[in-house]
C-alpha cells in the first residue's frame, strides 16, 4: 500500500464513457485524448465508481478477459472470494468479474497496489499486478481507476508473492486460488488453511471422498463436522448419488426407517447414497442397533457417514463415548477424521478471518478490506471455545462496527478484550490441598476453643466436646497439646 495520492478531477457518482473521457482529458484541446490513449494501451485498464460498477475497460482488458467490452462495463463487483456457481469459471463467464474489485482503501481514497485475477482462456485463474489509482477523495463520490501489467504472474511470482506478514490483498488472492484451485475438491470454508493439522484433514477428506468404506468424523463443536461429512459425500461428483441426513437429536424409528427405504435400490447401482447422521452420541440405544443392520440390509445401496462431538485429543477420549453401541462404532470407523479446534489452528486464523470478512462483504453494501496486524494478534490470544462459529460471530460483529476499510481494535466484541486481558493476568497457583492435615488443623482449634470455654477444666470441655475424659485426653497427646507425661501426672490421684 502506498501513500495517498489523489487526481485533481473527481467523478461523478454515474459515469459514462464521454464523461469519463470529459474529466481525464485536459482542458486545451490535445492532439490525441486521454481515453484514446487509454484505449490504445497495451495495459488492460478499466474503472469501477463508488458503486463498485465498471464504467470502463479498453479493448486490451477485454481480451485479457475473453469478453465483450459490453458485457464488461455496467457488471458491479464486490470484494469477496466466493467461488462462481457451478459452469460459470468459464473464460469469458461474466460472473468471473467479482476478482476486478479494487480493495476497500482504494474505494476509499488511498493509492494502492496488488493483483487482480481472472479465469484466463486456458481455464485456470491468473493474475497480474495492478495499480489502484483513486480518483476523488471522497469515498462517496469517487472511483478507481484500475491499471495492470502486461504480462500474467508465473507460478513462481504467486509462490513466492506470501510472506511471514503477508498484506490483506495477498490473504485475499490466497483465498481466491483455494477457492477457485480447490473448491470443486474440498468446497467447504472450514478446511482452509496451511496448519499441518488442515492439510492432514484435506489429505483424508480426499480419501474418504473416493473410498466407498463408512466414515466417522470426530471434533469438538464448532470445528465444522457436518460441513466435512457432506463435502466428503458431494466429492464423488459424478457417482455421489442422494444424501439422506438424519439429526440423531430428533430421530425416530420411523424416521430412520423412512430414510433406509428412500436409498435401496437395485444391486450394482452406479451411483453410491449416504447415510448421514449427525451427532451419533445423541441418538437412543435402541435406535443405534437399527442402524448397525444399516450397511448389510440387503439392496440397501449405501454407506454411513456420522458425525461425534467428542474431543478428539483427550486422554480420555473412549471414556467419553459411553452412550455410543461400541459395536456400531466399529462398524462407521473404516475411516476416522478428527477435526482440530480453532485454538490448535491459529496459524490458520489470518486466512479464516479474511474469508470470513469477505463473506460479509458479499452480503452487506459496506466493503472492508482487511483485518489490522495488531487485530490479529489479539485474535490469536483469544482459546476460541466456540470454534469457527464463534470466529464467524466476532467478524460479522466487527464488519457492523467498522468505520474504515480495514477491521480495528475498537470493532472487536467487548468479550475478545476481556478474555485477552483476563489471559494476560498472572495466575495464581492453588494451593495443594492435604485432607488429612486440614482436619487435624480443624479438630484442634474445636478442642482448644472447647477448653478455653471450660477454663481448662478436662472433663467440662470434654463433655462440651461430646466425648469421655479419658478419649479427650488421647487426642489432646495425638494433637500435640499436651505431653504423655503431663497427661500421666494430671491423671494421678
Amino acid at each position: 500500500m502506498g501513500e495517498s495520492r489523489n487526481l485533481p478531477h473527481p467523478l461523478p457518482r454515474t459515469w459514462s464513457r464521454p464523461i469519463l473521457a470529459a474529466r481525464l482529458e485536459p482542458t486545451s484541446p490535445p492532439t490525441t485524448s486521454v481515453t484514446t490513449l487509454l484505449d490504445a494501451s497495451s495495459r488492460p485498464t478499466y474503472a469501477v465508481d463508488a458503486r463498485r460498477q465498471v464504467v470502463y475497460c479498453n479493448a486490451a482488458l477485454a481480451n485479457w478477459l475473453g469478453m465483450e467490452p459490453e458485457r464488461i462495463v455496467g457488471r458491479s463487483v464486490e470484494y469477496h472470494s466466493e467461488p462462481a456457481a457451478t459452469g460459470s469459471t468459464k473464460p469469458g463467464s461474466a460472473a468471473a468479474l467479482t476478482d476486478l474489485c479494487p480493495p476497500p482503501q482504494a474505494l476509499a481514497g488511498t493509492f494502492t497496489k496488488g493483483t487482480v485475477g481472472c479465469v484466463g482462456r486456458s481455464g485456470r485463474l491468473v493474475h497480474r499486478r495492478a495499480e489502484f489509482i483513486p480518483l476523488a477523495a471522497d469515498q462517496s463520490a469517487g472511483g478507481v481507476l484500475v491499471l495492470l501489467a502486461e504480462n500474467d504472474m508465473s507460478p513462481q511470482e504467486l509462490a513466492t508473492e506470501l510472506t511471514d506478514e503477508p498484506a490483506a490483498d495477498e490473504l485475499h488472492r490466497v483465498i481466491r486460488r483455494f477457492r477457485r484451485n480447490q473448491a470443486a475438491e474440498f468446497a467447504i470454508e472450514t478446511l482452509l488453511g496451511t496448519s499441518a493439522g488442515i492439510r492432514k484433514v484435506r489429505a483424508q477428506v480426499a480419501a474418504a471422498a473416493a473410498s466407498a468404506a463408512n466414515v466417522l468424523v470426530c471434533g469438538q463443536r464448532g470445528t465444522g463436522r457436518e460441513h466435512v461429512a457432506r463435502a466428503i459425500h458431494y466429492q464423488a461428483k459424478d457417482d455421489a448419488g442422494k444424501l439422506v441426513p438424519i439429526d440423531c437429536e430428533v430421530a425416530s424409528e420411523e424416521s430412520i426407517q423412512r430414510a433406509c427405504e428412500s436409498l435401496r435400490g437395485p444391486i450394482g447401482a452406479k451411483h453410491r447414497h449416504t447415510l448421514l447422521l449427525l451427532n451419533l452420541e445423541r441418538l437412543p440405544q435402541p435406535l443405534q442397533a437399527q442402524i448397525r443392520a444399516v450397511p448389510s440390509s440387503g439392496s440397501l445401496q449405501a454407506r454411513l457417514v456420522v458425525t461425534l462431538t467428542v474431543d478428539t485429543h483427550s486422554p480420555e477420549r473412549e471414556a467419553s463415548l459411553p452412550l455410543v453401541d461400541q459395536q456400531l462404532l466399529a462398524a462407521i470407523s473404516t475411516i476416522t477424521i478428527d477435526l482440530p479446534p480453532l485454538a490448535e489452528r491459529i496459524a490458520d486464523l489470518p486466512l479464516l478471518s479474511q474469508f470470513f470478512l469477505e463473506a460479509e462483504n458479499r452480503t452487506s453494501a459496506k466493503q472492508v478490506g482487511s483485518l489490522r496486524a495488531d487485530v490479529l494478534d489479539q485474535l490469536a490470544l483469544y482459546r476460541w471455545p466456540g470454534g469457527l462459529d464463534e470466529l464467524r460471530g466476532v467478524i460479522a460483529a466487527a464488519h457492523t462496527a467498522a468505520t474504515s476499510h480495514e477491521i480495528t481494535l475498537a470493532d472487536l466484541p467487548t468479550v475478545i478484550h476481556h478474555a485477552v486481558m483476563a489471559a494476560a493476568m498472572p495466575q495464581r497457583k492453588p494451593e495443594k490441598i492435604v485432607l488429612d492435615e486440614l482436619l487435624e488443623s480443624i479438630e484442634r482449634k474445636v478442642v482448644t476453643r472447647a477448653l478455653e470455654q471450660s477454663g481448662g477444666n478436662k472433663s467440662a470441655a470434654a463433655e462440651l466436646l461430646g466425648m469421655t475424659r479419658p478419649r479427650l485426653y488421647r487426642r489432646l497427646v495425638q494433637l500435640g497439646l499436651v505431653t504423655e507425661a503431663k497427661q500421666a501426672a494430671e491423671e494421678l490421684p
